[in-house]
């Protein structure tokens, strides 16, 4: 069972900002800031290919509505929004993390330092999608 469907029995405590007959939303237990929610189905799919159209579209629909709260409550300096599949989604449980930031909270994104790339090598790149 994984820690979702936990919350979902209740049988883990969380901060439930929002629940529907297939949605949660609560609070994640370690926040980049408060105020840092995961958005999930309560059954289980691990990846956004994997969730039912009906599904993906109430969970941002959630990111939205939470969005406008975040932003009233917190009055960030901008909101991200971060979902991961395979190897790296280490709950093997479907979540959108939407959280406030601020100028200077030390959440950063690192690149493989490939730096800018030219037109032509994106387009060579990209060409199997």
């Amino acid at each position: 069972m994984t820690i979702v469907e936990q919350i979902v029995a209740r049988e883990i405590e969380a901060v439930i900002v929002f629940e529907s007959n297939d949605v949660i939303a609560f609070a994640d237990h370690d926040p980049i800031n408060f105020g840092h929610i995961l958005i999930c189905p309560k059954r289980t799919y691990e990846s956004l290919i994997d969730l039912p159209d009906h599904i993906y579209s109430e969970i941002n629909a959630v990111a939205r509505d939470l969005y406008k709260r975040i932003q009233s409550k917190f009055k960030p300096d901008g909101i991200t929004l971060i979902q991961n599949n395979g190897r790296f989604n280490e709950l093997s449980h479907y979540h959108l993390h939407i959280f406030p930031r601020f100028i200077g909270d030390q959440f950063a994104w690192h690149s493989q330092a490939l730096g800018i790339q030219p037109i032509d090598k994106l387009r060579e790149m990209m060409d199997l999608l």
